[in-house]
């Protein structure tokens, strides 16, 4: 397991300049997530990281290593891609297999095979003969099979019962036969012998090791992915690249794989560094998180700590769902809204009175029954029913809205009609206040 240094990095497309003076200490054996919104920077710092772009400044290190004028297969780096990148024409014990052809680690080198083995190519039109053979026979053998059992009430008479022997027979040679080419194979070439194991090995990681020889067009884009993933890790990176790997997956599946993907790499060790601009993705899968806006790092910690201690505007709106109303500080601990409304806070330091004030609200912390010195009239804007809860939002009087999730009696609240009045609570020891970019409370 090795560390990751981000040290002064500058990378420019052109004039453009993405990130400058770009620092980041990411620790070995942890999962670290770059969270941001589309053109933010954090692609291109995977990609500084990587060696698929050149920083005009500064230095990328890997462990004690300075990697930053290496070309990206001396950094000992694996990518999982967006779009997978897999081979169509291969299939998907080759496509796993690539890697550990063009990259030998020190116990794949250390094996000798002798010279005569690289011909062994010359057995492949005899795999594609007998698999071909094999299913040919075996598909008629069933047709004749189905046919015979149901004209002959379960009984193969006559010629088709030696047919059906023969088929049997043949089916138990060509077993054979497959089975001596392969144990030859294994003989002669050690080398051969150990990347069949290490891909094995990582296909039983997510289950597919079934569907080895098939090819990635004939897998869904969940196995696919996990494909990639296979690819990736069967080369024992010291530094594993997520360039937004669920992106093309559906929500049901990117949960899924999500959980599966922390699970495997925690397994491994490796360190990870995880591109993504979805926050509950984020959440679920790191260790720490780094959230990104306009090449910079607004703040950098734990999953709890970006979540429950936003230290600036921009991370307190990003992260998870909220609400950001606009104030006027008018006494202690008290704001007015732009509509009139009064809002109480909870603040450590006393906020000056005229200061301009954000308050930022998630929905969970706005309640329709518990009541609190921060009762707020709102008019219905949307209503949207998930079952278990109701997903509501209410207009200010001054245009501004309020999202608010209601969980008790969700059934009856989604018969509510848009433009009905309601009066709900904000908690205010649940309120993030700002002044200007800086969090105050």
């Amino acid at each position: 397991m090795v560390s990751i240094k981000y040290e002064n990095i500058g990378v420019a497309y052109g004039d453009f300049i993405v990130v400058e003076n770009f620092n980041l200490e990411i620790p070995h054996g942890t999962i670290t997530t770059l969270l941001g919104p589309s053109g933010c920077g954090k692609t291109t710092v995977l990609r500084a990281l990587a060696g698929f772009v050149e920083p005009f400044d500064g230095k990328v290190f890997i462990g004690d290593n300075d990697v930053t004028l290496l070309p990206p297969q001396k950094r000992n780096t694996a990518m999982i891609f967006q779009n997978y990148a897999l081979w169509p024409h291969l299939s998907i014990f080759k496509n796993v297999e690539y890697g550990l052809k063009l990259r030998e680690n020190a116990e794949l080198a250390a094996l000798n095979s002798p010279w005569f083995s690289r011909f062994l190519w010359v057995t492949k039109p005899c795999y594609f003969f007998l698999t071909k053979t094999h299913n040919q026979a075996m598909d008629y053998l069933k047709e004749t099979k189905e046919e015979y059992y149901s004209k002959n009430q379960g009984a193969l008479t006559g010629f088709k019962w030696y047919l059906w022997i023969g088929f049997r027979w043949f089916k138990a040679v060509l077993k054979g036969i497959d089975h001596f080419v392969r144990e030859k194979k294994e003989q002669i070439d050690p080398k051969w012998n150990y990347r069949r194991k290490k891909v094995l090995d990582v296909l039983k990681l997510v289950h597919l090791e079934d569907q080895a020889f098939k090819n990635p067009t004939q897998l869904s884009g969940g196995q696919q992915q996990r494909i990639a993933l296979c690819r990736s890790i069967v080369v024992e990176p010291d530094v594993l690249l997520c360039d937004e790997p669920l992106s093309n997956l559906d929500a049901k599946l990117r949960k899924e794989l999500r959980t599966e993907i922390r699970s495997i790499i925690k397994s491994l060790g490796m360190t990870t560094v995880y591109v993504t601009h979805d926050q509950t993705e984020a959440l679920a899968i790191s260790d720490r998180i780094a959230v990104f806006n306009i090449g910079n790092i607004e703040q950098y910690g734990t999953p709890t700590e970006v979540f429950t201690d936003p230290h600036t505007l921009f991370v307190g709106q990003f992260i998870g769902i909220s609400s950001t109303l606009n104030g006027k500080v008018v006494k202690p601990n008290t704001v007015e809204l732009g509509g009139g409304e009064i809002v109480k806070l909870q603040v450590k330091t006393d906020i000056p009175v005229g200061e301009e004030v954000a308050l930022v609200i998630r929905p969970e912390n706005v309640s329709l029954n518990t009541q609190s010195n921060s009762p707020i009239e709102i008019e219905i804007h949307t209503i949207e029913y998930l079952g278990t809860e109701v997903k509501m939002t209410g207009k200010l009087k001054d245009g501004n809205i309020l999202l608010l999730d209601v969980v008790e009696d969700a059934h009856e609240y989604a018969e509510m009609k848009v433009g009905t009045n309601l009066t709900v609570y904000i908690n205010p020891a649940e309120i993030f206040v700002f002044v200007g970019e800086d969090r105050v409370y």
